[in-house]
């Protein structure tokens, strides 16, 4: 021991080096098993609310409705068929519900093998195999096959979320108030330090969030929406973060997003039943290869590199001015 420094110093210091590391190891058990745990605790307590029947209710919008998604092969196999039930069992459900599988899966090259449930689920549920684009691949081959002209309501989902049984109808209620718009149930601004600024209540986004749901009509994705995935996709952060880059095109669209909560669909009462399936915070999720300000940021560049960046962001726009 060096004499020079007192023994209480020590202490402290060796207190500090302590509580840092058990700081890092409670915050990476939040977000590993003990959140996953939770996730799966919080779902099995509302388990017969989730089986309950819904009860028919009018279709705001004389619309066709098609649900789009996709998946990975580990999810098709075990998990997918569970969000797919909660999507059937709606007050307003869906004409269809367009599952896009494609025949391998581009981040790691493994095959998809259709299970059985794909087939004998319900007549409403169709599968396409389809080439994977990322994360995007739940909403481009969709909108690829619905022509310009038709009257359909999009409405995106992801593959590791229960959705509460008001959720279609309350989407296609807020469009019939607001023709034209993008709605879903979670949407955020970008900050200056591209960190995420989550909105509350009813309000206008600049991103609308997929793994909540948003309903848009077939026009609001215009015509080009496939090429722009893929000039968004040479950028790895656009591949991974396909929010930033469908909300950017709506807004090159003229497509306004609002978030919309309501008493009976919202995140508080999302998280309390728990609707987020434990398995979306596996170490495989795209989303935590790595935070989410900067893969805003990165993608952002990425665009605004090509001329095709529209969101609202103050900070690209000084390093754009300084570039």
């Amino acid at each position: 021991m060096d004499p020079a420094v007192p023994t209480p110093v020590l202490v402290a210091l060796a207190f500090a080096a302590a509580a840092l590391v058990g700081f890092g190891i409670h915050h990476a058990l939040r977000r590993g098993p003990v959140k996953r745990f939770r996730r799966r605790l919080r779902t099995a307590r509302a388990a017969r609310e989730w089986a309950r029947p819904a009860v028919p209710a009018a279709r705001p919008v004389p619309s066709r409705v098609i649900v789009s998604m996709t998946t990975s092969p580990a999810r098709l196999a075990d998990g997918l068929e569970r969000s797919v039930r909660t999507l059937l069992n709606q007050t307003c459900p869906p004409d269809e519900i367009h599952l896009n599988v494609p025949h391998v899966f581009r981040r790691t090259g493994e095959p998809y093998v259709l299970p059985a449930w794909c087939a004998t689920i319900d007549p409403r549920v169709r599968v396409f195999r389809v080439d994977d684009v990322g994360p995007a691949t739940k909403t481009v081959p969709t909108i690829e096959r619905i022509p310009l002209g038709e009257d359909v309501v999009v409405v995106v989902a992801d593959d590791d979320v229960l959705y509460l049984q008001e959720s279609i109808e309350h989407l296609l209620r807020a469009m019939a108030e607001r023709p034209g718009t993008v709605v879903g149930f979670s949407g955020y601004d970008l900050g200056p330090g591209w960190e995420s600024q989550l909105a509350k209540g009813i309000q206008p986004v600049q991103l609308i969030e997929g793994w909540a749901c948003y309903a848009a009509h077939r026009s609001a994705f215009g015509t080009g929406f496939a090429e722009h995935v893929a000039r968004a996709n040479e950028c790895r952060a656009c591949f991974c973060h396909d929010d930033v880059v469908v909300s950017n095109w709506f807004e090159l669209q003229g497509a306004p997003r609002l978030q919309v909560q309501t008493a009976a669909v919202n995140r508080r009462r999302m998280r309390r039943m728990g609707a987020q399936l434990d398995y979306g915070y596996l170490p495989g999720a795209l989303h935590q290869e790595s935070s989410g300000a900067s893969r805003a940021r990165d993608a952002a560049r990425h665009l605004a590199a090509m001329g095709l960046w529209k969101l609202r962001s103050p900070s690209l726009d000084a390093e754009v001015r300084v570039g």
